[in-house]
C-alpha cells in the first residue's frame, strides 16, 4: 500500500488550501485533483485554482475533464429512469458524487495512489466514502476532522486573494454541475424561512422578468435524446442548451424538505432546468410507447432507482438489475415530443412515434369500425362480477 501519497479532490475553493496544508503533515506527496462535471468556469479560473493549490503546498495539480462521461454514464441513466427523488430532487448532486468518486479512482489507479481525500460533509460524505471504498481505495473525509475555525479560513482567503464565492463566505452549501444547481444549509434549515435575497439573486440570476413561451421538439431513440428541434446533437449539447433556456424561464426550481440518507429531514432548493424538460418529455413518450402493465411497473422501478442513487448505492447489484430492465423497456421509446416552455412550467403539446401501440381508430370515443361501443356492455357485465360479489355482504 502506498501511504506516501494522497489524492485530494477539489470541491470548496475556500477550504481547499487549508485542507491541502493539513494533509501535508500526514503525507509526503499531496496531489490536487479538479474534476470537471460541467460547472461553468473560464479556463482562467482553473489556472487560478491550480495556483492556489500549489501555493498551499500541493505537489501537483491535475485537471480531469469528466463532462462527457458524467452525462453519458450517469445523467443518461437518470433520464431513462425518469429520476426524481421526493417530488423535486432530480439527483444532480447525488449522481455527481458517484461520478466524482469514479473519476478520482481512475486517476488514483493511474498514479498508484491508495488514499483519496474529499471535501464533502453531510449526506455527501457518506456517498463519497462508500463509493471510494467500494472501488478499493481508502477515503479520507477531510472536513470531518477539519482543525481550522472560520476566522482562520477567512483570513487565509483574504491573505492569498482567494475569491469569496457564493456558498463560501455565507452560510449556504451549494452544488453545481451540468445536471443542476442546489442550495441548502442554514438559514434554510428552518423550513418556514423564505429564501433570503442573496439566495434569490443566485438562483434567479439568469431569469428574465417577462418572456413569451418557447416551443421546441425533442427526438428520442431507444429512450436517448438525439436531436433538438430536428437538429442532431450530442446529449451534452442538448443539456447545455436546455439549461440556458430553462434558467431564463426559471424552470426546474423546487423547494423541498426531503428525507436524508439516515431518514432525518433536510431542506434544499434545487434548480435543474434541463433535467425537468428532458424527463417530462421522456416520461410522456415512454407512457405513449408502452402498455399499461409496463407503465405501472416502471413507476415502481423508477422510484426505487431514485432512492438507491440518493443513498449513494451506485454499485448496488439491485441498481444493475434495474438498469437492465430500464434499458429493455426503453428500446421501444422512440419518437418526437413537442413541448411548451414558459415561466416556471413545462408542458407536453404533442408526441409522435412509430413504435407506439396507440391507434386512434381504437380510441374509446372513436365511432369507427375497429371498435364498437356495444363491446362495452359485455365487458362491463363480466368485469363487474367480482365487484358485485364483494358488495353482497355489505348490502345485507
Amino acid at each position: 500500500m502506498n501511504s506516501n501519497s494522497v489524492l485530494v479532490i477539489y470541491y470548496n475553493r475556500r477550504y481547499n488550501p487549508l485542507i491541502i496544508r493539513s494533509l501535508k503533515y500526514e503525507f509526503k506527496e499531496v496531489i490536487s485533483l479538479y474534476i470537471d462535471e460541467g460547472k461553468v468556469r473560464d479556463i482562467e479560473d482553473i489556472e487560478d485554482i491550480e495556483l492556489e493549490c500549489m501555493v498551499a503546498g500541493a505537489d501537483k495539480f491535475i485537471y480531469k475533464d469528466y463532462r462527457i462521461q458524467y452525462v453519458e454514464n450517469f445523467i443518461l441513466k437518470a433520464i431513462k429512469a425518469n429520476a426524481i427523488y421526493q417530488n423535486g430532487c432530480f439527483l444532480s448532486a447525488e449522481l455527481s458524487r458517484s461520478a466524482i468518486a469514479e473519476a478520482a479512482v481512475e486517476v488514483a489507479n493511474d498514479l498508484n495512489i491508495d488514499y483519496i481525500a474529499h471535501q464533502f460533509s453531510g449526506n455527501d460524505q457518506v456517498r463519497m466514502d462508500m463509493n471510494i471504498e467500494i472501488l478499493n481505495k481508502i477515503p479520507i473525509a477531510a472536513l470531518r476532522e477539519f482543525k481550522y475555525d472560520e476566522n482562520i479560513v477567512f483570513n487565509y482567503a483574504m491573505r492569498y486573494g482567494i475569491p469569496q464565492e457564493f456558498g463560501g463566505n455565507n452560510p449556504y452549501s451549494i452544488n453545481e454541475n451540468i445536471g443542476g444547481f442546489s442550495i441548502e444549509s442554514s438559514p434554510l434549515e428552518e423550513s418556514e424561512i423564505l429564501l433570503p435575497e442573496d439566495g434569490k439573486e443566485k438562483l434567479f440570476e439568469h431569469a428574465l422578468s417577462a418572456t413569451e413561451p418557447i416551443f421546441l421538439s425533442l427526438d428520442f431513440e431507444n429512450g436517448v435524446p438525439i436531436s433538438l428541434d430536428g437538429e442532431k446533437k450530442s446529449l451534452y449539447e442538448i443539456i447545455e442548451i436546455l439549461n440556458e433556456i430553462g434558467k431564463k424561464l426559471s424552470i426546474g426550481i423546487f423547494d423541498i424538505v426531503e428525507d436524508g440518507i439516515v431518514g432525518l429531514k433536510t431542506r434544499a432548493i434545487y434548480q435543474s432546468p434541463a433535467a425537468h424538460v428532458l424527463i417530462t418529455a421522456h416520461r410522456d413518450l415512454e407512457y405513449y410507447c408502452s402498455n399499461r402493465n409496463e407503465n405501472w411497473f416502471k413507476e415502481i422501478i423508477d422510484k426505487k432507482w431514485g432512492e438507491l442513487v440518493y443513498s449513494g448505492l451506485w454499485y448496488d447489484p439491485l441498481l444493475t438489475h434495474l438498469n437492465h430492465f430500464i434499458n429493455s423497456m426503453n428500446q421501444n421509446v422512440n419518437g418526437e415530443v413537442t413541448l411548451e416552455l414558459g415561466y416556471k412550467y413545462v408542458n407536453v403539446c404533442s408526441r409522435t412515434s412509430k413504435t407506439s401501440i396507440h391507434d386512434h381508430n381504437l380510441a374509446i370515443y372513436n365511432r369507427g369500425n375497429l371498435y364498437s361501443q356495444s363491446y362495452a356492455e359485455v365487458f362491463e357485465k363480466t368485469f363487474n362480477i367480482y365487484n358485485k360479489q364483494n358488495a353482497k355482504p355489505k348490502m345485507r
